[in-house]
């Protein structure tokens, strides 16, 4: 009899714990249909935002490599000992005035600049006597021009001779660099100096094909110096084909720099301004989503409705979407979207209403 009894004691518990399971279940399925059914109600609790009608701006940050908006690289065509340097680092130099002397007298000097000074006295002291002559009549004028001819060219001579041993900058500017003393070998071919103009700078970066295409001659730039001090540009120069060592595309970018802050050789953060429109729709990017089918839209409020509304983004920002397809005159759910559907009931939330 016993053994009877404990089966069906067992039993008991089991189908004791089994209804009470169902009933649980039962419960929160009764709780969780009624907070569904309450939302369908009297609303879905959401927070709204206005459609921005105004400037829309979008910016890219951009490295580059600061350098003087012109600049010049001394060096000769001569190897010959340094006999005087004029400048120092930091010094302003007019165009054209001397900043590295080289011996005319050291051996190994092929300018011949003696050769050529004797050349082109002998040459102008020789025009000299001529001319008196032609004046009173004693040559003839194509005998003149001959002189004239090879007083011209014995001139040439020497200037081109004396370019290669007093060496000078085709630019002013500010002497940046000098790589030689006095009493050293200028080597040949080797730049000796640089002088650039410091109160306009390029930014030169390098950019890759995703970003080249934003990019455009004309569009405005910004730069911060360390100090913090904001300089205005432009975008000079983009390249049409990318680099063949680097796929990369060159870009340039032109600033005033009056006070001399951007530092030539320092690396900064351009800012270029890639895209502009005024009047333009805007709204804080979190409020956009994606459907099933792959189409960006929002919700907006109509009334105490929600309107799913299909839109195409245009352009982007940090925080903001430029979108075609709004209404503007609609406020766009920005919190509680992930439960709307289109059409139904929404509770406008104001701050104060919002949860902790």
């Amino acid at each position: 009899m016993k053994k009877i009894i404990i089966p069906v004691l067992v039993l008991v518990v089991i189908l004791a714990i089994s209804a009470k399971l169902k009933s649980k279940k039962g419960q929160e399925k009764g709780k969780r249909e009624g907070i569904e059914s309450i939302q369908m109600r009297e609303g879905f609790p959401v927070k709204l935002t206005p459609v921005n009608i105004g400037t829309f701006e979008v910016w890219r940050d951009i490295q580059g490599k600061v350098e003087g908006y012109r600049q010049a690289f001394i060096s000769t065509p001569d190897a010959a000992r340094v006999a005087a340097i004029k400048y120092k680092v930091g010094d302003f130099v007019a165009a054209d005035a001397t900043i590295i002397s080289l011996d005319e007298n050291d051996p190994k000097n092929v300018s011949q600049v003696k050769l050529l000074r004797s050349v082109y006295e002998d040459a102008r002291k020789e025009y000299e006597r001529y001319e008196s002559l032609y004046k009173s009549g004693g040559i003839s004028q194509d005998v003149m021009e001959k002189i004239k001819l090879k007083l011209k060219i014995a001139k040439t001579n020497l200037e081109m001779a004396r370019s290669t041993v007093h060496l000078t900058s085709p630019i002013s500017g500010t002497l940046m660099s000098l790589c030689v003393r006095v009493g050293e070998r200028a080597e040949k071919d080797k730049t000796l100096a640089m002088v650039s103009s410091l109160d306009q700078v390029r930014v030169v970066a390098a950019v890759s094909d995703r970003d080249v295409v934003e990019l455009k001659v004309g569009q405005p730039v910004q730069v911060a110096s360390a100090a913090g001090k904001e300089y205005e540009g432009r975008v000079d120069r983009v390249s049409l084909g990318a680099n063949s060592d680097t796929g990369l595309f060159d870009l340039e970018m032109v600033l005033d720099n009056p006070d001399r802050e951007l530092k030539v050789g320092t690396y900064v953060t351009a800012q270029v301004r890639v895209f502009y429109q005024e009047n333009a729709p805007y709204i804080d990017s979190r409020c956009v989503m994606r459907d099933f089918d792959g189409n960006d839209f929002v919700f907006q409020a109509n009334n105490d409705r929600a309107r799913k509304v299909i839109v195409e983004r245009v352009v982007e920002n940090d925080d903001y979407s430029l979108l075609k397809g709004l209404d503007p005159k609609l406020p766009v759910v920005l919190s509680g979207k992930s439960l709307l559907k289109d059409g139904v009931k929404l509770l406008i939330l104001n701050e104060k209403d919002e949860p902790k």
